[in-house]
């Protein structure tokens, strides 16, 4: 974007769903081909599940965000029920 404008963190996180999405598919298409399964053109499309409003939406981008920014600055909390194996000594 020109004259200074930044990108909304929102757009960018729709953009870095989408293109995980699209590796994801990738990364499954070359798991079969390795697998020998041959492609049987075949694309589901699953339209029972539930729909999002903007509202929903924008909730869960906002979530990934959170957990983005909390990887980063490391403030991710272990996981108190896991016990490293010098405590069962």
């Amino acid at each position: 974007m020109g004259d200074g404008q930044r990108i909304p963190p929102k757009h960018l996180a729709a953009d870095r769903a989408g293109k995980a999405a699209l590796h994801a598919a990738h990364d499954i298409t070359a798991g079969l081909a390795e697998a020998g399964v041959e492609d049987d053109g075949v694309v589901v499309l699953r339209t029972d599940g539930p729909h999002r409003s903007l509202g929903e939406l924008e909730t869960l981008i906002d979530a990934a965000l959170a957990e983005t920014d909390e990887a980063a600055t490391g403030q991710v909390e272990a996981n108190p029920s896991r016990e490293t194996e010098s405590e069962h000594d």
